[in-house]
C-alpha cells in the first residue's frame, strides 16, 4: 500500500503531506484486508527473509503505481510536442503534480488527464468506476494473483515486457494526441513560408507567431473532444496491461 500511495497520480502529489500519505494507505489496508486475507502469504519468521517479503510487497505497489504514472508521462510529452509547434514553448508554469516547470500546454494536458483520472467511468470485468478506484481494485487483484513476487528470471522477464508494453501504450497515445495538431501546425507554418516568398512586403515571419498561436488554441479547442477519448482509452490500455502481467506471473503464487 505504501509503495502504491507514494508513486501513483494525485496520491503522490509533492503538496500532500507524509503523513496525509501513511493515513490512506492504512485505511487502504483496512478496507481491502477483509477481501484479501485468505490471500496473504504466509509471513517468514527469519529477519532477512521478512526484510525480502515486505521489499517484494513494496515493489507490487510500486509497480502499479509507476505503470499509471507512465500514462501521465503520455499526456506530458504530448502537450510538449503541441508547445513546440504552436509556438508556445517558452511559456512555463509550475506543474502542480510534479513540482516542476513544463511548457502550459503540457501542463495542462496533465491537469486535464488528472481530472480524467478522478472522474471518468469506464467498466472493467463488468464493473464500472472511476479509473482511481480501478487502480485501488489492481491493487486489490494483485494481492490475489499475486501474493508475493518470486525473485526468478521467469518473473523479471514479465516486468521488463510488461514494461515494454507499457511504453508501446505511452508513444502510440502521444503520438495520437500530438501528432494531428502538430501536423496541422507544421502544414501552416509551411503556407506561411510559401506566402512570405510570394509576398515579401506582408512580413509574415513576425506575424507567424501570433498566427500559430491563434490556429493551436483553435486546435485544442477543436480537438478536446478526441483527445478525452484518447485519454480515456489509454487508461482502459493500462488496466488490461496490469492484468495480463498479474496473470502471466504463477510462479508467484507460491
Amino acid at each position: 500500500m505504501i509503495g502504491l500511495v507514494f508513486i501513483a497520480p494525485v496520491f503522490s502529489a509533492e503538496s500532500m503531506p507524509y503523513r496525509l500519505r501513511m493515513g490512506i494507505a492504512f485505511l487502504l489496508s483496512a478496507v481491502l484486508y477483509p477481501v484479501s486475507v485468505n490471500f496473504l502469504p504466509t509471513l517468514p519468521t527469519h529477519p532477512l527473509l521478512y526484510a525480502v517479503e515486505v521489499m517484494a510487497q513494496t515493489l507490487l505497489g510500486l509497480m502499479i503505481g509507476f505503470l499509471i504514472q507512465m500514462i501521465f508521462a503520455a499526456f506530458q510529452m504530448a502537450g510538449e510536442l503541441f508547445s513546440i509547434q504552436a509556438g508556445v514553448s517558452f511559456a512555463e508554469v509550475l506543474d502542480p503534480s510534479s513540482q516542476t516547470t513544463m511548457p502550459i500546454i503540457g501542463t495542462l494536458k496533465s491537469v486535464l488527464g488528472l481530472l480524467l483520472f478522478l472522474v471518468l467511468s469506464f467498466p472493467i470485468d463488468g464493473i464500472n468506476a472511476p479509473a482511481y478506484l480501478h487502480m485501488i481494485r489492481a491493487l486489490a487483484y494483485s494481492i490475489q494473483m499475486v501474493p508475493t513476487l518470486a525473485l526468478d528470471t521467469q518473473t523479471l522477464g514479465g516486468i521488463l515486457n510488461t514494461i515494454d508494453m507499457t511504453m508501446g501504450v505511452l508513444f502510440l497515445t502521444a503520438l495520437k494526441i500530438g501528432i494531428p495538431a502538430a501536423g496541422i501546425l507544421f502544414i501552416t507554418t509551411l503556407a506561411l513560408g510559401l506566402v512570405g516568398r510570394a509576398a515579401p512586403q506582408l512580413n509574415l515571419m513576425n506575424m507567424g507567431v501570433h498566427i500559430n498561436i491563434m490556429v493551436g488554441l483553435l486546435l485544442l479547442l477543436t480537438l478536446s473532444p478526441i483527445i478525452i477519448g484518447i485519454m480515456g482509452e489509454s487508461f482502459h490500455r493500462i488496466y488490461d496491461i496490469m492484468g495480463q502481467m498479474m496473470r502471466a506471473w504463477p510462479v508467484a503464487r507460491s
